[in-house]
């Protein structure tokens, strides 16, 4: 309902006016977005055989699967932040750490992105992009109630020049 000729009109008059106060380069300007990502694949995958065979073997999985959700962040300079991935558990497991960066990994029973997850992901956000007064930085997110019903995530967004 919100993308139509006013809203978006309106949107790109304040991306104009931001642009134009604080000259942003491809560097400074960011996109985060989060998607599910499946245990296990939904679609079998192609197999090759030569032509004639009568019997093709296919690996398939009798799982469900679960739901995992990635977070993806990448500047217009083309830098990417750190993946982060939810798992759906009630606690971290430490295994689920070997060998992860720090703040990659979160758990929560349903495995998709909560309030204080994505505050989480956000100082680390802050701590690579090092946003000053000066050289401020735009984040470009959706409409997630996560990201858009956060006052705490606002108040931070203004703090760090974000």
């Amino acid at each position: 309902m919100g993308f139509n000729r006013v809203s978006v009109g309106s949107f790109f008059d304040l991306l104009t006016a931001e642009y134009d106060e604080h000259k942003f380069t491809p560097d400074r300007i960011w996109n985060v977005d989060e998607t599910g990502v499946s245990t296990v694949p939904n679609k079998k995958s192609k197999v090759l055989a030569l032509r004639g065979k009568k019997q093709v073997g296919a690996l398939t999985s009798a799982e469900r699967g679960t739901l995992v959700t990635a977070e993806v962040c990448m500047s217009a300079s083309g830098m990417f932040m750190p993946l982060m991935f939810v798992f759906p558990r009630q606690t971290d497991k430490n295994a689920l750490l070997d060998h992860s960066l720090p703040r990659s990994i979160a758990a929560n029973e349903s495995g998709w992105m909560q309030k204080h997850i994505f505050i989480n992901w956000f100082k680390k956000f802050v701590e690579i992009t090092n946003p000053s007064e000066d050289r401020p930085v735009l984040l470009f997110l959706d409409g997630h109630a996560t990201h858009t019903k956060s006052i705490e995530l606002i108040d931070l967004a203004r703090e760090y020049n974000v």
